[in-house]
């Protein structure tokens, strides 16, 4: 897959499993694929439907794993997220606040799910919820775990 392509800068690996062998199912609901990867997954779609013509590709967005570099704070951070998660953070690159609904049009994720993985990035001080706004945390003070606040 790398012949002949520049490098796009992201870190990327997969597990393609077979279906026969693995006990699980695409998950309900739609997805919206971040323009940040949109180029990667239909590049590696593309290497797969070539490669394995006969074979449909399922991608389980529920059970990916994602790495994401904060670069808006004045130490970097890693977070290691899931896609849903990473989706809803990607949004975060072009505005500091958005709405629930927002969020939920953007990635196309369903509302029940959306406000679960907000919940979790407010209670680990990533966003801060107010009123029916959620922001970036832009005061460096994320939990002890990633970060002791001054």
């Amino acid at each position: 897959m790398t012949q002949g392509h520049g490098d796009m800068g992201i870190d990327f690996s997969i597990m393609v499993l077979r279906a026969k062998f693995w006990p699980v199912d695409a998950p309900d609901g739609g997805f919206n694929i971040p323009t940040e990867i949109s180029r990667l997954y239909n590049r590696f779609s593309e290497y797969h439907r070539r490669k394995h013509p006969r074979e449909r590709l399922v991608w389980l967005w529920d059970q990916s794993r994602n790495e994401l570099s904060t670069n808006y704070l004045d130490q970097e951070y890693t977070l290691m997220t899931s896609s849903y998660q990473m989706a809803i953070l990607l949004q975060y690159n072009d505005r500091n606040t958005s709405t629930l609904d927002e969020l939920v049009t953007a990635t196309a994720i369903d509302k029940c799910v959306v406000t679960r993985v907000l919940a979790r990035l407010v209670k680990h001080k990533i966003l801060i919820k107010e009123n029916d706004r959620y922001e970036l945390n832009l005061g460096n003070c994320f939990p002890s775990s990633l970060r002791s606040c001054n």
